[in-house]
């Protein structure tokens, strides 16, 4: 897996994108199906939202072991290891409607977060893997958007296939179609875990302290405090989001994955605009901070919208938001992190993100109060974690290069 050959990392960056594809398809569509599977097994949204909390709880440990491992045995051999939990949890939901076995294998698959379409992009490893691959900053926000850009597009397959529901129904009952697709998924899985078996890397430096240079230290900690506000946000109104338009609008599974298709196709577009447009030409502190604030707002104001086609196009606009300030989020995330220093430091994000979304806990509660009281509560907070975001870096960046034209000007 280690190369001291540019063009031999370069070249293999293909394997990546496939495990991306594969990895999205599958992981959104169970991360997607979940609270709806759950809930046709006649759940109550509360145990459904508490479910999560040991799933986020058993990510946190993965994350931080995988991503400190990282920095001394390669990245993508990171990549590679963690990709085998969520084959092996994939495969337990399967075959097994018994509600242990459920738990278990969302645990193991790491069934976390919201149904977004960047999900699929991003597992322990990846961003350290870019960062080190690419020293240059306005590439890895290329190659950012072009993985989110990438694993945004095939999530449109997810929501298909959630979509065919309307298809299958004349054949099979809901719960038997959940199973169809989630032995889908696992092979999808299989084809991430086949692709990163290729993937190639440089040699990683010696490692010269125990966790963290001091200046990747001071500079992460600028990062996971708006990263945790966020977090805490998406943990509260992300996950069971898909179950909101259900019981909001009394639709079905079918129109549910119609309506994430379309807003997967919007974030794909985001990405890819992110990265061919506006990538080095603006201040990406700047985009990447309002974009968050945006879809706070957004979220506030479709809780409050009574009708399904305008709650669609609301949450269709905010993904294709989503899309253009993920990538410049990502590299400014690491800017400041010394190379040695990628694993640990991404992985402390990884952390305290993924900690932070035990909010999903009182999102069931929230959601059986009031239906719309996630989303405003979720909503308010991620605005004002974009704020602080900017707030809080804007004085690193003060006087420092950050667009393409002040490197072409240097």
């Amino acid at each position: 897996m280690f190369t001291d050959s540019y063009d031999e990392v370069d070249r293999s960056f293909k394997f990546l994108l496939i495990s991306r594809a594969a990895r999205s398809v599958s992981l959104i569509f169970v991360t997607l199906s979940l609270s709806l599977y759950l809930h046709a097994l006649h759940y109550p949204v509360t145990f459904i939202g508490l479910l999560y909390v040991p799933i986020t709880i058993f990510n946190v440990f993965l994350t931080f072991f995988l991503g400190t491992a990282g920095d001394r045995i390669g990245y993508s051999r990171v990549l590679f290891i963690g990709e085998l939990f969520p084959l092996v949890g994939m495969l337990i939901l399967a075959v097994s409607t018994n509600i242990y076995l459920i738990a278990l294998g969302a645990i193991i698959a790491g069934i976390t977060g919201g149904a977004g379409g960047m999900r699929g992009a991003f597992s322990p490893g990846m961003t350290a893997y870019v960062a080190s691959s690419y020293d240059v900053d306005n590439l890895r926000v290329q190659r950012l958007s072009l993985l989110n850009a990438t694993a945004s597009f095939f999530s449109i397959f997810s929501g298909l296939m959630l979509g065919s529901y309307i298809i299958f129904k004349s054949y099979v009952n809901i719960i038997e179609f959940y199973h169809i697709f989630f032995y889908v998924s696992f092979a999808l899985v299989l084809v991430s875990v086949i692709s990163l078996a290729m993937l190639k890397e440089f040699r990683r430096p010696k490692k010269t302290t125990r966790m963290m240079k001091k200046e990747s230290f001071k500079y992460l900690l600028k990062i996971i405090a708006p990263n945790t506000i966020n977090a805490a946000a998406i943990g509260i109104m992300m996950p069971l989001l898909p179950l909101w338009f259900e019981l909001s609008f009394h639709i079905g599974p079918s129109y549910v994955g119609d309506i994430y298709t379309v807003a997967y196709a919007s974030t794909a577009i985001g990405s890819f605009v992110s990265g061919r447009y506006i990538n080095g030409r603006v201040n990406s502190l700047f985009i990447a901070s309002v974009a968050h604030v945006i879809q706070g707002a957004f979220f506030v104001i479709l809780a409050f919208t009574p009708y399904l086609i305008i709650a669609s196009a609301l949450y269709i606009i905010r993904m294709g938001i989503a899309g253009i300030g993920s990538p410049m989020r990502g590299a400014i995330n690491v800017r400041g992190i010394n190379r040695e220093d990628y694993g640990t430091g991404t992985s402390i994000q990884g952390v305290s993100n993924r900690s932070a979304q035990l909010t999903t806990g009182l999102s069931g509660y929230l959601m059986d109060y009031s239906l719309g009281l996630p989303l405003i509560i979720g909503g308010i907070i991620q605005a004002i974690g974009g704020i602080v975001y900017y707030d809080l870096l804007k004085s690193y960046y003060k006087g420092r290069i950050f667009t393409k034209r002040d490197v072409d000007a240097k």
